[in-house]
């Protein structure tokens, strides 16, 4: 079903019957983060920067192969899966679909349609994960990469009942989501702190990281009090001691 309509009725996924999820013809998410990523992926855009050639490169060679193995591992092999801010897509471009029905969403126009383009998903939904467009107990399982270092606690306990609330009883949720001192702040570190010194402003590669996970205790609590049995958390070689893996099933 590639970029076809995602069911609306009684026994699809969408609590809004009126919503065409396919064309991001939704309204957009009026917050400066919409905005703040709007820029962020329009700066990818360039193939002339150093930065957007190693993303690019870290996202096809780690990110992308280690999506593919967890939800390999995790996810049944049908059902409806939803990636919550899925960007471009590109790190879920080797999830194996067998008979699953893969659906994006994000709130940035912008890399929706690098998404819609590059054709990874069996439809997209330009929709605010906080307060998504889902029915509830609807959806089979939900992903994410490197998002919810980007939110505050309260956002991220509102994002986590959300997902509980659209997500079957049983269903997994598997987050890709960067620990407090991994690999690429050792890469990226220096060269920020550098272009700080050097412009004499605040710079970050990504929009503001203020939820790294400083250890899995912190994601067992955090997922436990939010109705969650966490499953495991795996800090490995396979995301380049980038992300820890939190793979939970909702109560």
């Amino acid at each position: 079903m590639q970029g076809g309509r995602i069911e609306t009725g009684p026994h699809g996924i969408l609590e809004n019957t009126s919503a065409n999820p396919d064309m991001l013809n939704q309204p957009s998410v009026k917050s400066t983060q919409a905005s703040d990523w709007d820029t962020h992926w329009k700066s990818l855009d360039s193939e002339r920067r150093i930065f957007s050639f190693l993303s690019l490169a870290t996202r096809r060679l780690i990110f992308e192969p280690t999506v593919a193995f967890y939800t390999r591992r995790f996810f049944p092999p049908e059902g409806v899966f939803v990636e919550m801010g899925c960007g471009t897509a590109e790190s879920s471009a080797a999830v194996d679909r067998r008979d699953r029905k893969l659906i994006g969403l994000d709130f940035s126009a912008v890399a929706l349609h690098a998404a819609q383009q590059a054709r990874r998903m069996d439809g997209l939904m330009q929709a605010d994960m906080f307060a998504s467009p889902c029915r509830t107990h609807s959806i089979d399982g939900i992903w994410n990469l490197g998002v919810m270092e980007h939110f505050t606690e309260p956002q991220l306990r509102t994002c986590l009942r959300e997902f509980r609330r659209v997500l079957r009883p049983g269903g997994i949720l598997l987050l890709f989501w960067p620990a407090e001192n991994n690999a690429s702040r050792w890469v990226l570190g220096p060269p920020e702190r550098l272009i700080r010194w050097r412009r004499g402003t605040e710079f970050t590669f990504f929009p503001g990281e203020v939820s790294r996970l400083r250890s899995k205790s912190q994601a067992r609590l955090l997922l436990g009090s939010e109705g969650f049995r966490v499953k495991t958390i795996e800090f490995n070689w396979r995301t380049a001691f980038i992300h820890m893996v939190i793979a939970a099933t909702a109560e």
